[in-house]
């Protein structure tokens, strides 16, 4: 196995594609400063994927409760949405898998160092970190890498402005059923 051995490598974000390069350096011997501006865990965990999926399975449940196989021998019922009580839950989650993915696996590597603010290159080998708690800290490295993540992208199809977006779990204002029983995602404009 080689080894990097001595290299300091400065990597900057945390999502899925900042760790795994951090840790495989980590498992060959680097030091590693990894610079985290947000939350750690990137945007899937924090308000992407994670946060989607857990409202798109809600609403798929609530569904499948207002509609009956047996049509007349079993009745469904339009369920009703506690949205703080589903928000909780959701961020429970969130909370949960940061924490098995992320932040507990970063307490276990004595080779990673966070720093909790932005980075900024000053040359080739060092930067300057400005913290989230005040002040600043300057980082030399041997080799840096970028995983500042991912925002949507909205693509270019007709009459897509008009619509509502869900790819911001954090814009969501209010969940509701209408008459027919769908779950409807209400958003801060």
């Amino acid at each position: 196995m080689n080894s990097d051995k001595n290299l300091h490598i400065a990597v900057i974000g945390s999502g899925g594609a900042a760790m795994a390069a951090a840790l495989k350096a980590a498992e060959r011997g680097a030091r590693i400063t990894l610079i985290e501006r947000g939350i750690i865990g990137g945007t899937c965990v924090n308000t992407g994927c994670v946060p989607s999926k857990i409202m798109s399975r809600a609403a798929h449940i609530a569904h499948l409760r207002t509609e009956s196989p047996f049509d007349g021998g079993v009745s469904a019922q339009i369920p009703k949405v506690d949205r703080a009580k589903l928000l909780q839950q959701q961020q429970t989650r969130v909370e949960e898998l940061r924490d098995a993915k992320y932040e507990g696996i970063l307490r276990d590597q004595t080779a990673i160092t966070v720093l909790n603010g932005e980075a900024r290159f000053v040359d080739a080998n060092n930067l300057v970190v400005q913290l989230n708690e005040g002040g600043e800290q300057n980082v030399h490295f041997d080799r840096a890498f970028i995983g500042t993540g991912a925002r949507p992208a909205e693509p270019s199809i007709p009459g897509l402005v008009q619509a509502e977006s869900a790819n911001d779990a954090q814009a969501v204002k209010a969940l509701a059923t209408d008459s027919s029983g769908a779950l409807l995602v209400l958003r801060d404009s």
